[in-house]
């Protein structure tokens, strides 16, 4: 069968910053799909070879270079507003999708009517990363069928909240409308953040079952690295403060309880207490601004019923590395 022609619809943006070795098995992957689009690097002040190596073995492919270093939501905003498909694609640069990955994408979005389609990452060991992302009450995040082998109709059940921003496509217009990932989010949770203004305002996420892209977790920070706990205490600490009047004071309550009892699971395992430094950073730096008011489309957001329990679980299967 030929491969269809570019119509210049659908672009592939892919938020970089070093690992130029990642980068160039990602863009192999896109040259060799069944179904051609245009491709965007946003090279994120790499420090690395990537600026020297990339435009020249990949020519094709629109390479943005950022002098300073803002991180994936600005990134990502960066190569979303300059672009000029109806479509974008967002996946990191750690990921290899298979062949048929952008076409099944556009099946996905063209059978559903849906603003959002959530694709599938695979750890090396076959079962799944995540195949979309779901909050709880408390906004507590998790991956769906995180662990799980692939199963296509397993994943066809699902109705994520949003897609996980390292495979997941989004109709553009509906993300510039939305202003993009909130970028005092400087990386993790930010697809979170944008999937719940998204739900608000009415959007609609899809599933793509029949593809998926493998995915080498946690690449550019390290899973449990003091600097990643950081990160992710620091956003996740944005996004109960930027919500904080939407939710009860028991929903907020069992948040904090969910948050510490990580927090000192990483201490303890990861022998760090990054998480804490970064809560700790992002509420001194909101100390004398007042969260938002309540958000009057908040009810549109779905939040799953999850215990505590297994709450802590899900977030400790995060910790479980896959095997190589």
């Amino acid at each position: 069968m030929p491969v269809p022609r570019d119509d210049g619809s659908v672009e592939v943006v892919v938020a970089h910053h070093n690992n130029v070795a990642s980068l160039t098995r990602l863009l192999t992957a896109l040259r060799e799909q069944t179904e051609r689009c245009s491709v965007c690097v946003v090279d994120d002040a790499s420090t690395d070879e990537s600026p020297d190596v990339i435009p020249v073995a990949f020519p094709e492919v629109r390479y943005e270079r950022l002098e300073r270093n803002v991180g994936f939501s600005a990134t990502n905003n960066h190569g979303i507003r300059t672009s000029r498909a109806d479509w974008v694609v967002l996946l990191n640069n750690d990921t290899v999708p298979e062949p048929n990955f952008v076409e099944a994408l556009r099946r996905a979005w063209a059978d559903s009517g849906a603003d959002m389609v959530a694709a599938t990452l695979r750890r090396h060991d076959g079962t799944i990363d995540s195949a979309g992302i779901e909050v709880d009450r408390s906004l507590v995040a998790s991956d769906l069928l995180h662990g799980r082998p692939f199963e296509p109709r397993a994943i066809a059940a699902l109705a994520p909240l949003a897609p996980c921003a390292g495979a997941g496509a989004y109709r553009r217009a509906v993300l510039l409308e939305a202003g993009g990932f909130d970028e005092a989010m400087f990386a993790y949770l930010e697809d979170v953040e944008l999937g719940i203004r998204l739900r608000m305002a009415g959007a609609r996420c899809a599933v793509a079952p029949d593809t998926f892209a493998w995915h080498e977790h946690s690449a550019s920070f390290g899973s449990g690295s003091a600097r990643k706990n950081e990160r992710m205490g620091h956003s996740r600490g944005y996004v109960m403060w930027k919500y904080r009047r939407d939710l009860t004071r028991a929903e907020r309550a069992r948040g904090h309880l969910i948050d510490a009892v990580v927090y000192a699971g990483q201490a303890l395992i990861d022998r760090n207490a990054g998480a804490v430094r970064g809560r700790a950073r992002g509420a001194a730096e909101r100390a004398r601004r007042a969260s938002p008011p309540a958000h009057g489309e908040f009810s549109r957001v779905p939040r799953a019923r999850v215990s505590v329990g297994a709450a802590l679980r899900r977030r400790l299967g995060r910790r479980v590395p896959a095997p190589v």
